[in-house]
């Protein structure tokens, strides 16, 4: 309170030239531009925020493959647009930001010297920004953090460097900060400087108000393709994917179709995830042996770590392991699971999935939201003993042998991916999580036949709304462009 919160603005100007080219091609073609800007404004703006993020020198970055995309774009759609001088804006910036280093890094390297490594802590913006600037800050000693991590910091550290602006950042750097003094490292062609601040600060007696000084460093001029202040531009720094709208329609899902949101992924990944109960996922913060577990699937938000397995779902591989595993007992459980389901089929094809849903309900189930998932063959049942139990009355299907078969079947089914997640974690164990975190995605060797192809992904983005897609389709990851430079 005493001091504010310090903000360096340094001038960078090749940032500055990518910036204003952004700015100026969206000023240009308004809301109502083509489809086909999309992907090269994607690409630069990916640019721009790593610009902004991550300001280690060349030689610790990784984003010339970003680079070479965007002049790849360039090129290619000079000839379907109008405004090809646009594009060479974009294009000659993107080039001028590979061939410079960020003055914001130099400025961040001066600022830890002067109180040394032990007396400051580097915060990230995310956890890939983390590992770019710790891949160069190692080098020194230097601690580098993201926010939900400040509560390990020493108690020598006297200052938190953070490297973004203000507005990027969740408010508690600013209201509940960690060191005594706290100073954001920014490029100066980032106009919005202004602090966050707390959700309740507005609804409390007596508001605390934190000021901020702010120290304008090396050449902040304005490059003369830069947009007039005041000049309205819808401009999103943080990459954003583009779902577009819908295109599925009111209709309900077919016996082979299923709803899913689709879901973005490190690595050029796409994955359609139904509303199954959970799905196995990596916590790379858990100590060596815990690290892999499950998630429900609706708490999948961006950052969660998913395993995978490429080409096909893990949960077919576990139900057919399961099923050999049960030996002469499988013929007769698995009779019984085909005549509930084509029965509960045969039901939702009758009165559609949304009244199903209604009536089960009315009745009790829980998760009622989920029947059209239960229909799918590999899917044992409801994963609520008493959901099943009713269920099965709904649909007029004896309880003997129906529930305890499908009750055995799940056991079974457990123990396969009990089995499958010691292995997991072994392959963890000796795998390099630092260039997960950097790069969002691992692959993971295991010996077992027919998992090698198992990996570890980070969601980027999960879509607002779903779609009717085969239900083959779903939870086996798919190669998606418009992943490809979300960080």
């Amino acid at each position: 309170m005493s001091e504010g919160v310090s903000i360096f603005a340094v001038g960078d100007p090749a940032g500055a030239q990518l910036n204003a080219a952004i700015r100026r091609t969206l000023f240009v073609l308004g809301e109502e531009r083509s489809e086909v800007w999309n992907g090269v404004l994607q690409a630069a703006n990916a640019l721009r925020w790593r610009r902004m993020t991550q300001p280690q020198p060349r030689q610790f970055q990784t984003q010339q493959p970003l680079i070479d995309d965007i002049v790849r774009q360039a090129k290619r759609l000079r000839n379907l647009v109008s405004d090809g001088a646009l594009l060479d804006l974009i294009a000659e910036a993107a080039v001028a930001v590979g061939e410079t280093d960020s003055p914001a890094g130099a400025v961040l390297l001066q600022s830890i010297e002067e109180v040394g490594t032990d007396g400051c802590v580097v915060v990230a913006s995310k956890a890939a920004a983390r590992a770019g600037l710790a891949s160069w800050l190692d080098e020194i000693g230097a601690t580098v953090l993201v926010p939900s991590e400040l509560d390990t910091v020493a108690s020598t550290a006297e200052t938190s460097y953070v490297v973004a602006p203000p507005s990027f950042m969740p408010s508690s750097v600013v209201t509940a900060p960690m060191t005594p003094e706290v100073t954001f490292v920014m490029p100066a062609w980032f106009g919005n400087r202004s602090l966050p601040s707390s959700a309740f600060g507005g609804h409390a007696e007596g508001q605390i108000v934190i000021k901020s000084t702010v120290h304008t460093i090396g050449d902040t001029t304005e490059p003369e393709t830069a947009v007039a202040e005041g000049k309205e531009v819808a401009d999103v720094y943080f990459p954003q994917p583009v779902w577009g709208t819908r295109s599925s329609g009111e209709r309900e899902p077919t016996s082979d179709e299923v709803e899913a949101c689709k879901v973005l992924l490190a690595g050029g990944l796409g994955l359609w995830l139904d509303d199954g109960d959970r799905i196995r996922s990596l916590d790379p913060k858990q100590p060596e042996g815990a690290r892999v577990g499950y998630e429900a699937v609706k708490g999948i938000v961006p950052g969660t770590y998913l395993v995978l397995r490429q080409g096909e779902t893990e949960r077919g591989a576990m139900y057919d392991r399961a099923v050999i595993a049960l030996g002469a007992r499988a013929r007769g459980i698995l009779a019984t699971q085909a005549r509930w389901k084509a029965r509960l089929d045969e039901r939702l094809q009758l009165i559609g999935s949304r009244r199903a849903m209604t009536e089960l309900e009315r009745l009790g189930v829980r998760s009622s939201g989920q029947v059209r998932a239960w229909a799918d063959p590999r899917l044992i049942c409801p994963q609520r003993d008493a959901d099943f139990a009713l269920l099965l009355d709904w649909i007029g299907e004896p309880s003997h042998p129906t529930y305890g078969n499908a009750i055995t079947l799940r056991r079974a089914v457990y123990k396969a991916s009990a089995d499958l997640r010691k292995e997991l974690e072994s392959a963890v164990g000796r795998a390099d999580l630092r260039a997960l975190e950097r790069d969002g995605i691992l692959h993971l060797d295991l010996p077992r036949e027919g998992f090698r192809g198992m990996i570890v992904a980070r969601v980027l983005a999960k879509a607002p709304f779903t779609e009717i897609v085969s239900r083959h389709h779903v939870r086996v990851p798919f190669t998606d462009g418009s992943a490809q430079w979300l960080d």
